[in-house]
């Protein structure tokens, strides 16, 4: 290794941004990581409704289908395919028609 690409490590190393965003990836994928239970909660609830009613809640289908985009805006900004960071930092999806 030569000096300029030891000096440029350390530069890349002691970066402040580049550390932020490892919290923001441990504090997402924990978001993350609870969020697939609530999804599995809400196809339980909807799978009994559908049972017992014969057809589901559209509440909690919108919500659903907004919870899995907010799941696909966090899978992007882990992955690094993209820099926005997701809810609280901005607004909840919503479906729009």
């Amino acid at each position: 290794m030569t000096q300029f690409d030891e000096t440029e490590l350390k530069k890349h190393v002691k970066d402040k941004d580049t550390w932020l965003r490892f919290i923001y990836l441990v504090a997402f994928g924990i978001v993350f990581y609870v969020s697939i239970y609530v999804t599995f909660l809400v196809s339980v609830f909807q799978f009994l409704a559908k049972l017992f009613s014969g057809s589901c809640f559209d509440g909690l289908s919108e919500f659903g289908y907004n919870l899995a985009t907010y799941q696909s805006q966090v899978t992007r900004f882990l992955t690094f395919a993209s820099d926005e960071k997701p809810f609280p930092f901005a607004a909840f999806p919503t479906k729009k028609d």
